[in-house]
């Protein structure tokens, strides 16, 4: 499944590597295409690449990707579990915001992005990311608010470059994506169970959940009970971390056959 995810992401970066549906070809370096865990809870989408996203080809790797991490880190979350993209993916010169046509040409991928990644929240940041997939205006009256849409949850904040001109948007961002942090704890509570492959049995069966960190990241894991043998581990929630040391042992003892 995992592989199957990546190929159609790599696929959809082929795509916009090789786009020139819109004049920002011509001036581009590279394109920028997602990137981050294809099973990842959150995917965040930013506005267009910036001049080192523009240099190195991979999103949010300049001051606005500094900032960024400091949010993150401050939420307890960390950035290889969330997928991250822009609704532009070539950057506009000299910076500045994308054309409507722009902003349409790449509107295919971006909606390809969250439907193959398929996370529980699509965090918009900025005025662009907002508009674009949910047609919203004035984001100061409506960041730190969740949003239904076709059957998928949104949340909006500030974009990360905001906080770099306004330094008072700092702690706003660090309220809406401890919200966000919030949010998913609460939403993984109420399942009380999770069909998995456990390491120790290698059954694959339901494993009881038995202890929820306040705040879920990759070094603060779920504790997990299998149902089969009763053997407790921690394991990172909604990974599939056992599945994959299954495989490993498996592919191994083909290789012995």
């Amino acid at each position: 499944m995992e592989n199957n995810l990546n190929s159609k992401l790599d696929v959809i970066a082929e795509q916009v590597r090789a786009c020139k549906k819109c004049d920002l070809c011509q001036t581009r370096t590279n394109a920028v295409p997602g990137k981050g865990n294809q099973n990842a809870e959150i995917i965040l989408v930013g506005e267009a690449p910036g001049r080192n996203e523009d240099k190195k080809g991979e999103p949010f790797v300049g001051s606005a990707g500094k900032r960024l991490n400091e949010i993150l880190l401050d939420a307890g979350i960390h950035r290889d579990d969330v997928y991250i993209t822009n609704i532009v993916k070539c950057r506009p010169p000299n910076n500045r915001a994308p054309t409507k046509n722009e902003e349409k040409a790449c509107l295919d991928y971006i909606n390809e992005e969250i439907s193959i990644i398929n996370p529980k929240v699509v965090c918009v940041m900025g005025n662009t990311a907002f508009n674009t997939l949910l047609e919203g205006k004035e984001i100061t009256k409506n960041h730190g608010s969740f949003i239904e849409k076709d059957g998928r949850t949104y949340f909006v904040t500030f974009h990360p470059a905001a906080t770099i001109y306004n330094q008072k948007l700092v702690d706003e961002l660090k309220k809406d994506f401890k919200k966000l942090t919030e949010f998913l704890v609460d939403n993984d509570k109420e399942k009380q169970y999770q069909e998995r492959r456990c390491d120790f049995c290698m059954a694959k069966t339901k494993h009881e959940v038995l202890v929820v960190p306040k705040i879920v990241t990759k070094k603060r894991r779920w504790l997990y009970k299998c149902a089969q043998c009763n053997h407790e581990r921690w394991l990172i929630p909604y990974r599939t971390v056992a599945e994959g040391l299954y495989l490993l042992i498996y592919n191994l003892s083909l290789i012995h056959i």
